[in-house]
C-alpha cells in the first residue's frame, strides 16, 4: 500500500466517526457539529437588524471561516469517496444525498460572492446546514430511511389531503362567498381556512357564519381526522419496524460471532450498536437472552446444567 492509499484511508477514517473512530477523529467531528450550530445561530441573529448592524464585521467573519472549513471538509470526503463502502467512487458520493447537503450548506455564500447578493437574502439556504447534522446523529439517518422507505404511502396521503384541501375551499367557497366575501371571495382564499381546519389548528381568525357553512365545516373536520393522521401513523408504524429489524440484525450479528466460536468483545459490540442506533439497553436484552439460549438444550428445552 502506497504513501497515497494510506493518507486518503486515514482521512477517510478521520472525517467517518463511526468508522474506527479514534481521539482526533471525534474531536474533528465534534468541531464541525459546533460549526454548524454556530452557523444557525448566527444566521438567525443575523435577521435581527440591531445586532446585525452592530456585529456585521463577525457575522461576516463566521460565515467565511465555516465556509472555508465546510468546503475543505467537502473537499477531502470527495477525494477519500473510494475509501467509502457506500459510495466506492467519486462519482457515487457526488450524486449522493450527502454530497448535496454538503454542497448546499457552502452554495449561498458562493452565489452571495459571485452576484453580489446580500447573504442575509439567503438564510433559508443557510439553515440548510442544519442537514449536516444527520450525518452524525444516527436517529436521524433512522427518520431518513424510514421516509424513503414509505415514500410512495406517504405521497399517496398527501395527495389525498391536497384533493381534500381542494373539496373543502370549494365548498365553504359557495356556501359564504356572499355572507363574507373578504376571505371567502374565491377558491384560493378560502384555502387558508380548508388547510387551518382540515390540519385541526384551528385559528379561529376566519371562520364560518352560515347554518350551511357550519354544517360543511362540521363534516370536513370529522373527515380530516384520519386524514391528516395517515401520514403520521404510517411514518411511526414503519419507524417501529426499522427499530425492530436494527435490533434483528444486531442479534444476528451476535449469533452469528457466538456461532463462529468468538467472544463478542465490548468494542465490536459498542461499534455494531452505534452502526446500528441500538440502545445500551436493548443490548443488554439481546445479550442476555443470547446466554440463556446458549445454556437451554435446542432439543428438549432443557437447560444444560440440568442434564
Amino acid at each position: 500500500m502506497n504513501s497515497h492509499v494510506r493518507l486518503r484511508r486515514r482521512v477517510h477514517h478521520l472525517l467517518n466517526p463511526g468508522d474506527k473512530a479514534s481521539r482526533l477523529s471525534q474531536t474533528v467531528n465534534l468541531f464541525v457539529i459546533f460549526l454548524i450550530l454556530v452557523n444557525v445561530i448566527s444566521a438567525s441573529l443575523e435577521t435581527v437588524q440591531d445586532f446585525y448592524v452592530a456585529y456585521r464585521p463577525y457575522f461576516l467573519a463566521v460565515e467565511v471561516f465555516s465556509v472555508g472549513v465546510f468546503t475543505l471538509e467537502y473537499l477531502l470526503r470527495f477525494w477519500s469517496a473510494r475509501e467509502n463502502s457506500l459510495y466506492k467512487t467519486r462519482r457515487g458520493f457526488f450524486f449522493s444525498v450527502d454530497s448535496i447537503i454538503d454542497i448546499l450548506a457552502v452554495m449561498p455564500f458562493y452565489l452571495g460572492f459571485v452576484f453580489g447578493i446580500d447573504l442575509r437574502a439567503l438564510i433559508a439556504l443557510r439553515l440548510l446546514r442544519l442537514l449536516k447534522l444527520i450525518r452524525y446523529f444516527q436517529p436521524l439517518a433512522i427518520l431518513g430511511a424510514v421516509i424513503k422507505a414509505e415514500f410512495r404511502g406517504f405521497m399517496a396521503a398527501m395527495f389525498v389531503l391536497v384533493i381534500l384541501v381542494f373539496v373543502a375551499a370549494t365548498g365553504i367557497y359557495f356556501f359564504e362567498r356572499n355572507a363574507q366575501p373578504e376571505v371567502f371571495g374565491s377558491i384560493p382564499q378560502s384555502m387558508w381556512w380548508a388547510i387551518v381546519t382540515l390540519t385541526t389548528l384551528g385559528y379561529g381568525d376566519v371562520i364560518p357564519v352560515t347554518v350551511a357553512g357550519r354544517i360543511f365545516a362540521a363534516l370536513i373536520t370529522v373527515m380530516s381526522i384520519g386524514t391528516v393522521a395517515l401520514p403520521a401513523g404510517m411514518l411511526a408504524s414503519r419507524f417501529s419496524e426499522e427499530l425492530k429489524k436494527r435490533k434483528n440484525l444486531m442479534d444476528g450479528h451476535i449469533t452469528a460471532l457466538s456461532a463462529s466460536g468468538e467472544t463478542p468483545d465490548s468494542q465490536t459490540l459498542e461499534k455494531l450498536r452505534s452502526e446500528l442506533c441500538i440502545s445500551d439497553d436493548d443490548l443488554q436484552h439481546l445479550l442476555a437472552h443470547q446466554q440463556k439460549n446458549a445454556t437451554v438444550c435446542p432439543l428438549c428445552k432443557r437447560s444444560i446444567d440440568d442434564r
